[in-house]
């Protein structure tokens, strides 16, 4: 494993992925002044919280992430985060791609609809800890790909057990719904055009204004946030794979460079030169 590591006075931040579990990336993490934006995730982030204090925004809520309690947020789930203790906020993530996770819930003989959600982004799980805590001491060390896969399969048992929606169900329904779904859609496909909002109200067959309007209502945030989101989260994926900064920026849509790292640095909490020199080990 070849960690990447991201030192800005007291922020600490480490990635690193194990070989043979294609799709899963590790992060630990102590935040003291880093305040991060409102964001999405293209992945499942499965969290336990180690020590100091944190806060984050989701699904209209605040929430505070003690020790020992563990965060579920789902690919497309709205949340920000930052420290409210002066020893920081001390965290490990479980990045795990929707593929993988697909994979993971089949082996589990899963008989309900792939594309799940939790019932609640935070949570007191002793047992979960336990199990999260074992799967992250496994693969910072040289253990066998038995071990973390079988490991990392008591994990997602225990949040199919007690935490799993079956089904993200959207909170909307009707006209409205089906204007910001596709424009969501189109977005996701095209981060690299520079849309016009007059070409995505064509698309929603609402006007400009009304569609920022119920976008932000039913999203959370701008369509043109959205669309930022959208693009750090291809750059992220293609600086995993070895694509070249340049290359990252290019293709996911970003003006140059400098452009993307102000971006990628204020959503992930590390800059994409960092953090592509994480790779698989």
């Amino acid at each position: 494993m070849r960690p990447s590591q991201e030192m800005n006075t007291l922020d600490f931040v480490h990635y690193f992925r194990c070989s043979g579990l294609e799709g899963l990336e590790c992060m630990s993490a102590r935040w003291v002044e880093h305040v991060f934006a409102p964001h999405m995730h293209a992945f499942y982030a499965v969290s336990l919280n180690y020590g100091g204090r944190g806060a984050f925004d989701c699904r209209n809520e605040l929430r505070v992430a003690a020790p020992g309690k563990c965060s579920l947020i789902a690919p497309g789930e709205l949340h920000n985060g930052h420290a409210t203790c002066k020893e920081g906020w001390i965290y490990r993530n479980l990045h795990i791609e929707m593929p993988l996770m697909e994979t993971l819930l089949r082996s589990l003989d899963w008989r309900g609809q792939l594309n799940i959600g939790f019932k609640r982004p935070l949570v007191k799980d002793t047992i979960l800890a336990a199990e999260l805590g074992r799967v992250f001491e496994s693969l910072t060390e040289s253990n066998s790909l038995l071990q973390n896969e079988s490991l990392l399969l008591s994990v997602v048992s225990r949040l199919v057990s007690d935490h799993v929606v079956r089904g993200r169900a959207h909170s909307e329904t009707g006209h409205e719904h089906g204007s910001v779904l596709r424009v969501k859609n189109w977005l996701d496909a095209h981060s690299d055009e520079n849309v016009s909002i007059h070409s995505l109200a064509g698309l929603a067959r609402l006007s400009p204004y009304y569609l920022i309007r119920v976008f932000h209502r039913q999203v959370g945030i701008s369509p043109h946030k959205y669309q930022m989101i959208v693009r750090i989260n291809r750059a992220r994926k293609l600086l995993a794979s070895g694509a070249s900064i340049s290359d990252a920026a290019y293709l996911a849509g970003f003006c140059d460079q400098s452009h993307l790292n102000r971006c990628f640095r204020k959503t992930l909490g590390v800059t994409p030169g960092r953090y592509a020199t994480f790779r698989q080990s």
